[in-house]
């Protein structure tokens, strides 16, 4: 069996310097595991991409069927609940890669291994690390940087500056911080004791070892803590007991229900909005439909939750004898089965006539798009099916 070898993860905000870091690793013997290097690779797989222009929009997919970088850029970091959505996608995908990385390299016999990656805390890659060390430098000195690095306007840097977390995030989760307030020679200097100390760190006794790494996790765990309140704050799991006993009795989903009422009532069982009530909400006709397998009921009941779920479990199991995708249940959920039908058989629209390759409807497919990525949400964070 291999030895394990010293991981070290390298984060920082874009533009402060982690190449230069990272090239100082490389030249005291650490072999490099660029993450972004990881992201291209998954993001080239041609399932996923399509998957992302359903998901983000047709845009995002170039004409050869490659993903559109800058437009997923553009989309993503303007809007922090499209970066969240596409995070949670791919955060998965590439941190399974680099741990196979890391116990491929460890099979060769290397030792040392730096592991380069912006989000390295974000995706929780950071878990498969020894030690971090986090590079941070002035917003301005930032800006220009990348604007001369990736061709951006001012704008565009700003922007893809504020979706990034400040100075605080990293001081309070890395092992160590660089500074790089001058230039790339001085902060390769600067880098040097660090990598010295990580060297007497990987030379220490078992029992260190141990302790540290418990402290460490530690932290690592109570980080990753406040980081899955902070999303069950925004995507909580509330009315769980009737959604999980209506998802049985009607044979639906419950990360299906569950996300449906996030995106439209929030969880409100008072919700009322154009001729819509209740969770869902639902019309008087999606109403109607529902009573058909539920039995008569007044439809000022959608006031109360357990109500209000039952039917909208019930509606949704009707639309899943007519549709077999979850897309074409969603969508005779938000434009009627007619008009779902009609989708369906438009080869400009399916290919199979079971499933859609676009959707014309903005609204319809801005809706789904949105159930779609809080559903991700609440498979992972509840483990729902």
């Amino acid at each position: 069996m291999a030895d394990k070898p010293l991981v070290i993860g390298l984060t920082g905000q874009t533009g402060a310097g982690k190449t230069t870091v990272s090239e100082a690793f490389r030249k005291n013997g650490y072999t490099i595991i660029n993450a972004d290097l990881v992201a291209r690779e998954v993001t080239a797989d041609p399932h996923l991409v399509a998957r992302l222009g359903e998901l983000f929009g047709p845009e995002v997919v170039a004409e050869d069927g490659t993903l559109n970088r800058k437009e997923m850029a553009a989309k993503v970091f303007s809007d922090k609940d499209e970066l969240l959505k596409l995070n949670t996608i791919l955060y998965p995908i590439i941190v399974q890669k680099i741990r196979d990385q890391i116990a491929e390299l460890a099979k060769a016999g290397k030792k040392r291994i730096l592991l380069d990656a912006p989000t390295l805390f974000e995706s929780g890659a950071n878990k498969l690390c020894s030690k971090t060390v986090a590079v941070l430098a002035e917003e301005d000195r930032r800006l220009f940087r990348i604007m001369e690095r990736d061709g951006l306007t001012e704008t565009e840097a700003r922007r893809r500056i504020s979706a990034q977390p400040k100075d605080s995030f990293y001081k309070v989760r890395a092992s160590y911080l660089l500074r790089n307030d001058s230039s790339p020679e001085q902060l390769e200097k600067d880098a040097q004791p660090i990598i010295d100390r990580l060297e007497k760190v990987s030379g220490g006794s078992v029992k260190s070892m141990a302790l540290a790494t418990g402290a460490f996790l530690f932290c690592v765990l109570l980080a990753w803590g406040f980081f899955l309140v902070a999303f069950r704050i925004q995507y909580p799991n509330d009315y769980q007991e009737e959604i999980r006993s209506a998802a049985l009795e009607y044979q639906v989903s419950p990360s299906l229900l569950s996300a449906v009422i996030k995106v439209e009532s929030d969880f409100d069982p008072d919700y009322t909005e154009e001729g819509r009530k209740g969770l869902f909400p639902l019309t008087e006709e999606q109403f109607a439909l529902a009573c058909s397998q539920i039995g008569s009921l007044e439809y000022e009941n959608l006031s109360d939750p357990e109500t209000s779920i039952r039917c909208g479990a019930a509606l949704f199991s009707l639309f899943s004898e007519d549709f077999d995708s979850d897309r074409g249940v969603l969508a005779a959920y938000y434009a009627g089965t007619e008009q779902t039908e009609a989708w369906l058989a438009d080869s400009a629209y399916s290919e199979d006539g079971v499933d859609f390759q676009s959707i014309p409807d903005d609204t319809v497919r801005e809706k789904i798009t949105d159930v779609e990525g809080a559903r991700v949400l609440y498979k992972n964070l509840y483990r729902l099916y």
